[in-house]
């Protein structure tokens, strides 16, 4: 995470990856690809200016980013979040971020949340977070957009570098976010080519790990996709075509944008290695469920014939196959190591407050949290041996007057036994000498 400088002292933080999560972009399958490489708190929430849920949420205070006392910015890897590329202007001048972002067919991306929203909010009356007016059940795109429930244009709204790009779009929108794809972003992946993408993301952002779960397999299998996909909804050429010139006619500059956006995946350097292509192949045998897909065909470029192919698909499948074991029992160690803090915390409270309430014992909750964090048990352990001292309480007037009283009536006590004493001596030494 840190290295030293050159004198052994400083102190340099690795790169903070910046996911701009356009929302419908298979955004959060690459979220659970990312988190197998950076776990735990290595990867951290950014907050949601466009709502993967619909509408909108204004003022939301990048600034807290910036705040860090926790030191907890300092400790990610990753910043996520359906957040606009202008989060850049409230992160740290002192770190490098390398942004990042995947983009999607506009109009099949516009309908993949129409179908979305209206499935979840259909129905008058339907009530949501951002109080945003009912949307009917029946509802068409352009009573979702105008209802602030979806919005037109929102790869060139998220890319343009505004903090706030809530207004109309123009071309000046879209040629500063050409310009960002073009300059500013590390790496962007598009969802119709998802396997390239991720083999691109893995040279550019350092992963290690990048098989992924499909939510078509996962629909095959009976498991929990994923993804946040609708398989039932409309696609294709089932989609009313009233519906689909919709989503296009509200996506004119997104759709300029998309095209840009194929010329430069197209000519990524990556691509024209044979190894990129080996490994986009591998990525796709090792995905198949159960044994390795040796089916997968070699790309053009390869000549060395069928059973050598074979071999080197096997091999490099496998070895897929195997970071993304390592990466599964990372995650485990992760969220093992989260959960024993949750229970020192709560075995922390239990010793701070076995003075005041029946039944906590402070003695056992030190020896637990001794098992657990040895070196916060060892600075509770001085604590305890180590009590502050004891001060004198003051005494009130009342008080003071009360011990002089009892003082003096002890010392009138001790004169009046001290006399009786005295003649019963006497009275002894007479009766001797008689």
């Amino acid at each position: 995470m840190t290295d030293g400088g050159a004198d052994g002292g400083a102190r340099r933080l690795a790169p903070l990856l910046a996911f701009v999560h356009i929302p419908k972009t298979a955004g959060t399958t690459l979220t659970a690809v990312l988190t197998a490489n950076q776990p735990g708190t290595r990867i951290r929430h950014g907050g949601n200016v466009f709502k993967g849920g619909g509408g909108i949420k204004h003022g939301v205070k990048f600034e807290n980013l910036l705040d860090n006392e926790d030191g907890g910015l300092d400790g990610a890897r990753i910043l996520a979040g359906h957040f606009p590329l202008g989060i850049r202007e409230y992160l740290p001048d002192d770190r490098e971020v390398r942004y990042f972002t995947f983009l999607r067919e506009p109009a099949d991306r516009t309908l993949s949340h129409y179908f979305q929203i209206r499935e979840k909010r259909g129905g008058e009356g339907a009530v949501t977070k951002l109080e945003l007016p009912s949307l009917p059940e029946n509802a068409t795109i352009e009573d979702a957009l105008e209802r602030g429930y979806i919005h037109d244009n929102v790869h060139t709204r998220m890319l343009s570098g505004l903090v706030e790009p809530f207004g109309d779009v123009n071309e000046e929108m879209l040629e500063q976010a050409k310009r960002n794809l073009r300059e500013e972003l590390v790496f962007f992946g598009l969802t119709e080519r998802f396997d390239e993408s991720l083999v691109l993301a893995k040279r550019r952002l350092g992963l290690r790990s990048i098989i992924y779960r499909s939510p078509a397999s996962d629909a095959r299998s009976g498991r929990k996709s994923t993804g946040r996909v609708n398989m039932d909804r409309p696609r294709g050429k089932d989609v009313p075509q009233e519906v689909r010139e919709a989503a296009e006619a509200c996506n004119r500059y997104d759709i300029e944008l998309y095209r840009y956006a194929q010329e430069l995946f197209e000519a990524a350097p990556e691509r024209r290695e044979l190894d990129f292509e080996i490994e986009v192949a591998a990525l796709r045998a090792a995905r198949a469920d159960g044994e390795i897909d040796l089916t997968v065909p070699p790309p053009d470029g390869f000549d060395g014939g069928e059973e050598a192919w074979r071999m080197l698909l096997h091999a490099t499948a496998s070895s897929l196959r195997a970071e993304q074991e390592l990466a599964g029992a990372k995650v485990s160690v992760a969220e093992l190591d989260r959960h024993q803090q949750e229970v020192v915390e709560a075995l922390l409270k239990i010793q701070a407050q076995a003075k005041t309430l029946p039944g906590r014992d402070a003695d056992t909750a030190l020896r637990a949290i001794e098992l657990l964090d040895p070196q916060r048990a060892r600075g509770l352990a001085r604590v305890v041996t180590d009590p502050k001292p004891r001060t004198k309480k003051k005494r009130t007037e009342e008080e003071d007057a009360s011990a002089t009283e009892a003082q003096a009536d002890g010392r009138s006590r001790r004169r009046r036994d001290g006399g009786r004493r005295r003649r019963r001596r006497g009275a002894r030494s007479s009766s001797d000498g008689e």
